[in-house]
């Protein structure tokens, strides 16, 4: 996975104020509130409130200057509840609006003053996500001390908050609100409240073509391809096969519970391409348990998981720098939620982000302290099992830019809680995902029995094919999901009735009949979410049958090339009917 994708740069509003005549320990803001709504349209409305109190005894004029990260700013407006407030100028220059206040405060008086407006390019993300850093200032040391400095942000309605940093306030109520106070002497600085809501749940229809090229003079034959298309073990999204250009042969589940399609090619010929052309549908939530230290046991109470602890290609946790690094992680920490949190830091702090051509493993990671997303991840695997803490693999897609890239990510096993992910790569670039996803993460499969990170094997006889994979993905809305999964319900239906028209079941019939059922009721609903929630049941209901009468065909297995094959077996035959007539000969002398 080489396309690791670090989230966007946040922005900070900044606020500078400048007395025109009095020092600086006379007049400070006894109360900064800075209050900001983000919007569906990724535009921000704010309103700020400024308490100015003047400890002399002498009446100054002040020029306030509010520095704004964007040119992009409408509809401001300025008011106070004295007559004290004279004027105030607004100037855009590129990427930075400046609002001057001029105002007069007498001795031992206070002040109270407004603004609000509406603000493009300070909210970040894409898809489900929308994100910035609001509330920051940088004080010289002629500004106004606050006191009490209130951040409070506010995200979209049905949202969810994801991230803040720092630790904030989270109030109650819809849409979700987060709270944040401090204060700031002058000199000093605060860099802003970074947030991270999340709309959910986020459709994803996702279009994968696989391109089979045949450069060779000659043919291929009996082309089969196995691939693996969704993973059933994270339990915060659910995935199923709406389409594909090529009748799936079978579908089965593997021992690391991902689902894999079989699909039959055939010929191609001299110089030709053959596309198989998959359609998946996604459903994704947030993924906040909120686990904690205290609801983790032991590494030792995972000693049991040997097949997820041990050495593989990519994961060279018994060599000795891995062992010796994954002491000096740990650090004699023996809880393993707090393990896996001090193994994540630590490849954080090696780790410097950097493209890879190709995958190199974690033993190159840590010695080169460079990677990409893979590189990440197996460094974290290995050191995780070299400390005595289950680890493997996730991959699959990262969405960002309104396009998805490759990316992996790592889970570990915490006794009492079970397999919880972390992403080690976007722990560096966007905050904490330790025990937490974002909606932007859709994972095709995992793999911790074995390092390889590939979702395909081919099966053909004659010359080998040149293959490339493409993916593009369409965010649906609940309309567009409504009829995917329905198209995805009829494909799960089809599959499950080819399967058990072969392997007869009382059982599995009076399943299949429900997932007929379910798939009407979807059909015929007048509401959205009705359809989702019937054709959702269709398919889970198809795939029991499916689960229980799918497997790997045999022939996948192992493959004989006969093209190659043939001419051996004419000289072994040649060489035994020379031996035997040899035989025969000696024996007749």
């Amino acid at each position: 996975m080489k396309k690791c994708l670090p989230l966007l740069l946040l922005l900070i509003l900044a606020v500078t104020a400048t007395p025109a005549n009095a020092q600086p320990s006379s007049t400070y803001y006894e109360l900064v509130e800075l209050s900001y709504t983000i919007n569906a349209d990724r535009t921000l409305n704010a309103h700020e409130k400024y308490v100015a109190y003047n400890s002399s005894t002498r009446t100054y004029t002040y020029e306030i200057k509010l520095q704004i990260a964007t040119d992009e700013i409408y509809d401001i407006n300025v008011w106070s509840d004295a007559e004290s407030l004279d004027n105030y100028e607004v100037e855009k220059t590129a990427e930075k609006t400046t609002i001057t206040i001029r105002f007069k405060l007498g001795g031992r008086k206070r002040l109270t003053y407004h603004i609000s407006y509406i603000a493009d390019n300070l909210v970040s993300g894409a898809g489900p996500i929308y994100e910035g850093k609001f509330g920051g200032i940088i004080l010289g040391p002629r500004d106004f001390s606050h006191q009490k400095h209130i951040v409070e942000i506010q995200g979209l309605a049905g949202s969810k908050l994801f991230l803040t940093n720092p630790d904030a306030q989270i109030l109650e109520g819809d849409p979700p609100t987060v709270r944040y106070e401090t204060s700031i002497d002058a000199p000093g600085s605060f860099e802003g409240l970074e947030v991270q809501f999340c709309t959910q749940p986020t459709y994803y229809k996702l279009t994968l073509t696989e391109r089979l090229t045949n450069q060779s003079t000659d043919k291929i034959d009996d082309m089969r391809l196995n691939m693996i298309l969704f993973t059933e073990e994270a339990s915060w999204q659910f995935a199923a096969l709406a389409s594909s250009s090529y009748q799936v042969k079978t579908m089965y589940i593997d021992n690391e519970n991902n689902w894999h399609g079989v699909f039959e090619v055939g010929e191609i010929s001299p110089g030709a391409t053959k596309e198989l052309q998959l359609e998946l549908i996604y459903e994704i939530d947030v993924y906040d348990p909120r686990i904690s230290e205290n609801d983790v046991g032991e590494l030792s109470e995972a000693s049991w998981l040997t097949a997820y602890l041990g050495p593989d290609n990519k994961w060279e946790s018994d060599h000795p720098l891995i062992v010796q690094a994954a002491t000096s992680a740990v650090d004699g920490e023996t809880n393993a939620y707090l393990a896996g949190q001090k193994i994540i830091k630590f490849v954080v702090d090696r780790l410097n982000y950097q493209t890879q051509t190709t995958r190199h493993g974690a033993l190159w990671a840590y010695l080169n302290r460079m990677g990409d997303c893979s590189e990440y991840t197996d460094l974290s695997i290995a050191l995780a099992r070299a400390a005595g803490l289950p680890a493997r693999a996730m991959y699959g897609w990262g969405y960002s830019k309104d396009n998805l890239g490759g990316h992996a990510w790592v889970e570990f096993y915490l006794p009492n809680k079970g397999w919880q992910p972390a992403d080690p790569t976007w722990a560096e670039t966007s905050g904490d995902h330790f025990v937490k996803l974002n909606p932007i993460h859709l994972t095709r499969g995992i793999r911790g029995l074995n390092s390889s990170e590939s979702n395909l094997t081919f099966a053909y006889r004659g010359a080998s094919p040149e293959f490339k994979e493409t993916v593009n993905s369409l965010i649906l809305t609940a309309s567009g999901a409504a009829q995917e999964y329905i198209n995805a319900a009829e494909y799960a239906i089809v599959v499950a009735e080819k399967l058990l028209a072969d392997s007869p079941s009382e059982n599995l019939s009076e399943r299949l009949q429900l997932a007929q059922q379910n798939l009407e009721q979807a059909q015929t609903a007048s509401d959205e979410t009705q359809k989702i929630l019937y054709a959702k049941q269709s398919v889970e209901n198809a795939n029991e049958v499916i689960r229980a009468l799918g497997k790997l065909p045999e022939e996948t297995e192992f493959f004989i090339d006969w093209d190659t094959l043939l001419p051996v077996l004419s000289i072994a035959c040649v060489i035994v009917v020379v031996v035997l007539s040899i035989y025969v000969i000696r024996k007749g002398v």
